[in-house]
């Protein structure tokens, strides 16, 4: 088998461990609403592509929420939990929350960065599954586990794979997003044509791992763009978008913007956690947790992003978060 790119082994370890209305009054302050409107609303289109006659939209940059005066309360929900989430080992706090059916949005720090660890996988699924839109029988494609393809890497969890036991692409990817398992996103990624990748990051206009990849970071904002591409199938086809969507909603893990919504309530998620260490010596952790809550009729993009001092600290945040933030939503819909 052939072995990864040198110049890529480092955005490896990274991996371990987006239509909208607006209501205006008729006040005399519409017309500086309408303005703020006009300033801040932007096209995001695809870059990188070779279309001659064509430029895809993907995506809107919209003004904020509150600057409409709309949910004002919960971005002072946000405000208020930040400063308690210091007091209990928290030391940062970013959100992003944006209704993806009316393009709303409200968010705390949401441009601050943070280590992404396995949140890059989902961009490595959308890439897997545009590569997959050109030549289909990919997917059905299969390779041995070799385990000297996903070296060990301080306080990641091994992979369940069987050594030299052959797994199809699709199988693979599915471990990757439900179990987060290492072992197959190394080596998916050892087969993934680098050049659909580097393409995922091109297009939404966000920075490549491979430029800077032992500090690469990403704020929510950007995170959240992964699953607005992927809600609105902007980029992938419909059918790509909807079988990425359905594989993150059977996600494992449970304790973060799960633990924070109604029972049986769906959420297409994933999570990353990024170990803070000098040495063999734990500093702390970041953790995040991003993804689609499917709240009836209107389902939002909610990404939460944490440092902490330890997981459960973090854990309990992002749940409040997302409790926070699902009531919040449902205040605002309740006689729709």
């Amino acid at each position: 088998m052939a072995f990864l790119k040198q110049n890529h082994f480092s955005i490896l370890l990274l991996l371990l461990g987006f239509g909208f209305g607006f209501w205006m009054g008729h006040a005399g302050g519409a017309s500086q609403v309408e303005a703020a409107i006009k300033e801040s609303l932007q096209p995001i289109k695809e870059s990188g592509t070779a279309y001659r006659f064509v430029h895809p939209l993907l995506a809107y940059r919209t003004p904020e929420a509150v600057q409409m005066g709309e949910f004002v309360e919960l971005k002072d929900s946000y405000v208020s939990l930040d400063r308690s989430a210091k007091r209990e080992g928290v030391s940062r706090l970013s959100v992003y929350f944006r209704d993806l059916e009316t393009g709303r949005w409200v968010g705390l720090n949401q441009d601050d960065a943070y280590y992404p660890a396995s949140l890059l996988k989902v961009p490595t699924m959308i890439a897997l599954y545009k590569q997959a839109e050109e030549n289909p029988s990919l997917l059905r494609d299969t390779m041995p586990y070799d385990p000297s393809v996903a070296p060990e890497v301080p306080f990641g969890m091994p992979s369940v794979l069987v050594p030299w036991r052959s797994y199809s692409v699709q199988e693979l990817i599915n471990r990757m997003i439900v179990d987060s398992d290492n072992g197959a996103t190394f080596t998916l990624l050892n087969r993934i044509n680098w050049d659909y990748l580097h393409g995922v990051y091109v297009a939404l206009g966000i920075p490549d791992p491979g430029d800077d990849s032992l500090n690469y970071k990403l704020s929510p904002r950007m995170q959240a763009l992964f699953f607005r591409i992927l809600y609105n199938a902007t980029y992938l086809s419909s059918g790509y978008s909807e079988r990425a969507l359905e594989l993150l909603t059977k996600t494992t893990y449970t304790k973060g913007l799960v633990a924070g919504v109604p029972q049986g309530v769906i959420v297409a998620h994933k999570y990353g956690e990024h170990v803070l260490a000098e040495g063999a010596k734990v500093q702390g952790i970041e953790l995040s947790d991003c993804g689609i809550v499917y709240y009836p009729g209107h389902p939002y993009v909610l990404c939460v992003m944490t440092s902490a001092g330890d997981v459960s600290s973090a854990e309990k945040i992002i749940a409040q978060v997302s409790s926070i933030t699902y009531d919040a939503v449902a205040k605002q819909y309740q006689n729709n």
